[in-house]
């Protein structure tokens, strides 16, 4: 039979397929520019040749975040709002500043600008904020154009100053970091502003007040900058339950109500839970995934067993209620446990990132003991009442969550563990996983697999390994320290 191989169009630009969340981004800053460019041609402060211009890069601007949005493989509605909020603001900045420029023509130095590629870079990712500090640089070159800079002056201050920010600003999860950092980002401004003003580089007569003032402008730039991320950051964070370093470290504090809670009701879930969180952390960072979301996601995982605590082996002492329990029972109980943290986690308004991977750590796995048990009483058992709802993980670090969790339970289950024990287990865990298909829709290769199985096994037989056994002598004292 011949094959015959149907080539897709390829379509620039589909109408149909278009999100809210895309319209809001591609449409709304290009649009706000193409207006700030019409009242510069109705205020004469433009030729119409410039103005063709300003609106034909405005428009192909907006193609290319189109493009670059596309690139994402999930751009969420908070996304999409935080940044059209961003970078409106920036342009009714740099508009505003230009209206008051007629008298002072150097006063867009004094553009926080670097506070946008930050956020973007914090909110996002640094390549969308490298690509957007172009585009908002050469918006702010035409809105800034009216004075007596050269357009490609302006174009490259703008440029440098957001390019160097994404650079320098490596966290601003610290706050003393982000201020030393701030030092850098004005000797960089006040290096760009020294090339651009004194022409006669040989002579310091060209220190003028107008160049002085410029040097001040440059820096309150950054000070303003730095003060608009500190204050901007916690009302985005708290206003769209965004995703970040600082939020999660917020959540990552054990005073938390309902870390408090399993602390308290299910101290073996607890305990479970750290170790899960200090094994997916490393796992993920092997990997190059994001360790601070799976520690925090470990640390609530099982939220859900804080309801029943005493129907989990980890907070049992001698007595089993699935003893006297026909095996159906148990098992609807025990499956049932991902949805009651997801809905804790919701009432509680965790980010969804954190929801979804307690939703996933378990995937579709099925629950082998209770379904072998009941399989002894009834050999043609249906094997779906036996297995959880899922879905299956979706994320890296929800799968490295999912292997971690089995991990721990099977090896705090034996004795002394040797490392070979630990290794076999291990590998016997995620080779159960593959063949299940849990691991089918969250990207992860065969060597990042591998990589992920090596770093558990070093953990484990870190936290697992031989101890001195004392000798037994009157003489020695009753407590001592092992090594």
């Amino acid at each position: 039979m011949k094959l015959v191989n149907r080539h897709k169009p390829l379509v620039l630009f589909n109408v149909r397929k278009l999100k809210y969340s895309d319209l809001l981004s591609i449409f709304i800053t290009p649009t706000l520019f193409i207006a700030f460019m019409i009242l510069h041609y109705i205020q004469s402060l433009v030729t119409f040749n410039e103005f063709l211009i300003g609106i034909s890069i405005g428009i192909l601007l907006g193609f290319v975040l189109h493009i670059e949005v596309k690139q994402k493989e999930s751009w969420s509605k908070q996304e999409a709002i935080t940044f059209t909020f961003l970078g409106t603001g920036l342009l009714l900045t740099m508009y505003a500043l230009q209206v008051i420029s007629l008298d002072l023509p150097n006063i867009f130095y004094l553009t926080p600008i670097a506070a946008f590629s930050i956020l973007v870079k914090h909110f996002m990712t640094e390549r969308f904020a490298l690509m957007t500090s172009v585009v908002t640089s050469i918006y702010g070159s035409f809105i800034f154009m009216t004075t007596d800079f050269n357009m490609y002056q302006l174009f490259v201050y703008l440029l440098l100053s957001q390019w160097f920010a994404v650079f320098m600003f490596q966290s601003i999860k610290d706050r003393k970091t982000l201020l030393k950092t701030a030092t850098s980002l004005i000797s960089v401004h006040l290096i760009l502003v020294t090339i651009f003003e004194l022409e006669p580089w040989n002579t310091w007569m060209a220190m003028t007040p107008e160049f002085m003032l410029s040097l001040v402008f440059s820096m309150v730039s950054v000070l303003l900058a730095v003060i608009l991320t500190l204050g901007i950051l916690p009302l985005i964070e708290a206003a769209f339950n965004m995703l970040t370093e600082s939020k999660l470290l917020t959540l990552s504090n054990p005073n938390h109500p309902l870390l408090r809670k399993m602390l308290v009701e299910a101290p073996g879930t607890y305990h479970h839970s750290v170790m899960v969180a200090n094994l997916s952390e490393s796992a993920c960072e092997s990997i190059g995934a994001n360790g601070l979301l799976a520690r925090v996601a470990a640390y609530y995982h099982d939220i859900g067993k804080a309801l029943k605590p005493h129907m989990f082996i980890e907070n049992q002492s001698g007595n089993n209620p699935h003893d006297s329990l026909p095996p159906e029972e148990s098992a609807r109980i025990i499956l049932q446990h991902p949805n009651d943290s997801a809905r804790l986690l919701k009432e509680y308004g965790l980010p969804k990132e954190i929801i979804e991977i307690a939703q996933e750590h378990h995937g579709t796995t099925l629950l082998k003991f209770f379904y072998h048990k009941a399989r002894e009483r009834q050999p043609n058992v249906d094997e779906d009442n036996f297995r959880y709802d899922g879905p299956i993980p979706q994320s890296k670090e929800a799968a490295i969550i999912n292997i971690c969790d089995s991990v721990e339970a099977a090896v705090r289950s034996k004795q002394h563990p040797t490392n070979e024990e630990i290794h076999k287990i291990v590998r016997t865990i995620i080779y159960d996983r593959l063949l299940d298909g849990q691991f089918n829709d969250c990207h992860l290769t065969i060597d990042e697999i591998l990589t992920i199985e090596n770093d558990i096994c070093d953990m484990l037989n870190g936290i697992f390994h031989q101890r001195i056994d004392y000798p037994k002598d009157k003489n020695l004292q009753s407590t001592l320290g092992g090594h």
